[in-house]
């Protein structure tokens, strides 16, 4: 969601006199943030424009203008863009309902490299700006090229590709291919995703230090400007001598014409170093070429107000270019010398996060290592305990059955001794059978002496048992102590390891004496060394690129409906075309565009 910004000018400032007191409430777009304030009502274009720059802190305003939004106008849309040396109120109608002036602040002009951007801000809203036209199909893409700036999308929307996260129906709703690119091939959402995944995956395996959303965002411009041909031009409709309608193209390389049927493939060119001078008169065109013996190239518009864009686009180009001849003024120096130290601090910033991040993986490993030490051992105490308690539930039940044995026994004992007792208190009438009394009675007194002798061995055993039982009850108490020691010690272990890696790690970082700062200054130098031989490997896999970009092309070539779509065929890249159209004199291009 774009963030807003709300405000009104100070009466005083020298740009709002304070006898202005009449004033009117604009609000402006960008396709990053809103903002809406008031200014005077004789308030110039270039006064809402730099009030509005200034509040998002944009430097590089040479590339951006103001666009008029929902006005009642008969003007194209290339054609709404505020002259910043007017008054506001004499471009526009202004609302009867008091509702504040709807504008955009967008791109105007584009650098002829869009690695000349300085400010992050300005290659942001080149992005943003870029991606919406080719989605619109403002700009066409093909298939391939589109997959591929998808690809760069994802990047700087989610940072490096993560398996586990970014999967097919998982990248959100925001469109990556455009609807009528899709509409032309036999392939469900499912299989487009995945070929913008693959590329996805390759970005993540390059060996580059800035792999950010900056540097997917350039990425992302670079490989739009190189590719496609409607990157940056803005289209006027024209006549030549023979009222033949044709497309004029404006942009930082120079003049451009195309044929009504065609607006990727121009038929001739004039570079901006050819032109020396541009002017009109009521709807024709007039521009004179360097070469004195050549004729004008003349055309014509069906409106004044189109003449005006075309002089107001004319001019701006030709001011950047001319601005390249010079060299770089104080402003972009300034501007450039912050963005390189601004670069530098980022990268430090980075690999300061990537020492705190690995030293915390580190912390998180030896925590993880002490805590399945700690798991080990607790399980092998806690089966050393099993075992202690299934040696005394064995020697309980053993206890058990010897006093039950010693019981059985003295039982037997005492029947005997009954026995025994009833016999002796018996009157025998007869010698045989006091004889044979006394024989069972030595009889008896042998079982009773036997009995006796083997209950009290049952007794002694019942004895020894139970001091084996207390014996293993006192060695399981000793073994659930140690237990608990163990848990313990290793639950203190783990918590100061942990701490102590982590403090000495952050310690390590920055120390009080300063001597990690002169550490991080001298991997930053070499950082940078890092990263400028990264872009010459990225020259030297150009060539990769292509061939890669040329493999997809081919396999998507396979599934599309209409293969005789000529917009889809492509001979020659963009700049195969620009040194074709340039090819030849001032002279013989000016009278091969008067022929068409």
């Amino acid at each position: 969601m774009a963030r807003s910004f709300s405000g009104s000018l100070v009466p005083c400032s020298p740009l709002w006199p304070s006898r202005a007191k009449k004033t009117i409430t604009v609000h402006i777009q960008t396709l990053d943030v809103d903002m809406e304030f008031s200014v005077p009502y004789r308030a110039t274009g270039k006064e809402v424009f730099d009030k509005a720059a200034n509040t998002i802190g944009l430097r590089e305003t040479w590339f951006f203008g103001l666009q008029l939004a929902n006005q009642s106008t008969q003007a194209t849309s290339t054609e709404m863009w505020i002259d910043e040396s007017k008054r506001i109120i004499d471009q526009i109608n202004l609302p009867s309902d008091n509702k504040p002036v709807q504008f955009y602040l967008l791109v105007k002009f584009y650098p002829v490299k869009i690695s000349d951007l300085i400010q992050d801000i300005t290659r942001h809203l080149f992005y943003l700006q870029v991606k919406d036209q080719i989605l619109s199909r403002i700009i066409y893409a093909p298939a391939n090229v589109c997959v591929m700036l998808a690809s760069y999308a994802l990047q700087a929307k989610f940072g490096d590709y993560n398996p586990t996260k970014h999967k097919v129906g998982q990248l959100g709703d925001e469109p990556l291919i455009p609807k009528e690119i899709m509409k032309k091939y036999e392939l469900p959402n499912e299989g487009w995703e995945e070929n913008v995944l693959a590329w996805y995956a390759e970005h993540s395996r390059e060996p580059n230090l800035e792999r950010d959303k900056e540097w997917a965002e350039l990425q992302y411009l670079e490989v739009a400007q190189n590719s496609l041909s409607m990157f940056g031009m803005n289209y006027f409709l024209i006549q030549n001598k023979k009222n033949a309608n044709l497309w004029l193209g404006v942009d930082a390389d120079g003049l451009s014409v195309f044929e009504m049927d065609n607006q990727e493939k121009p038929v001739i060119a004039f570079p901006w170093n050819e032109v020396t001078n541009i002017s009109f008169s009521d709807k024709k065109f007039i521009i004179k070429p360097v070469n004195a013996s050549s004729d004008d190239y003349k055309f014509y518009t069906q409106k004044i107000r189109t003449n005006r864009m075309i002089l107001q686009m004319c001019m701006g180009y030709y001011d950047l270019y001319t601005r390249r001849l010079k060299g770089d003024t104080l402003i972009v120096q300034a501007l450039k010398q912050q963005a390189k130290e601004e670069r530098k601090r980022k990268l430090m910033e980075r690999e300061k996060l990537d020492i705190e991040r690995r030293a915390k993986e580190e912390a998180i490993k030896q925590k993880e290592q002490l805590v399945r030490r700690f798991e080990a051992q607790s399980r092998k105490a806690n089966d050393k305990l099993q075992r202690k308690k299934e040696i005394v539930e064995g020697l309980e039940e053993k206890h058990k059955i010897a006093e039950e044995q010693a019981n059985f026994l003295a039982k037997k004992a005492t029947e005997a001794r009954l026995e025994t007792q009833r016999y002796k208190g018996e009157n025998l009438k007869s010698l045989e059978e006091n004889q044979m009394l006394k024989r069972l009675l030595r009889e008896r007194e042998e079982a009773a002496q036997s009995a006796a002798s083997s209950a009290e061995c049952g007794a002694l055993e019942a004895y020894r048992l139970r001091k084996e039982l207390d014996t293993a009850r006192t060695r399981e108490t000793a073994a659930r102590t140690k237990l608990l020691e163990i848990t313990n010690q290793s639950f203190n272990t783990s918590e100061e390891v942990d701490l102590s890696s982590y403090l000495n790690r952050n310690n390590s970082l920055s120390s009080p004496n300063g001597s990690t700062s002169s550490g991080i200054d001298a991997a930053g130098g070499d950082l940078v060394g890092r990263v400028e031989n990264a872009r010459l490997e990225e020259a030297k896999r150009s060539e990769e690129f292509e061939t890669q970009l040329q493999s997809l092309k081919d396999k998507l070539e396979e599934v599309r409906v209409d293969k005789s779509d000529p917009i889809e065929i492509v001979d020659e890249d963009k700049y195969q075309t620009l040194r074709r159209i340039t090819a030849g004199d001032t002279r013989s291009r000016i009278a091969f565009f008067q022929s068409l």
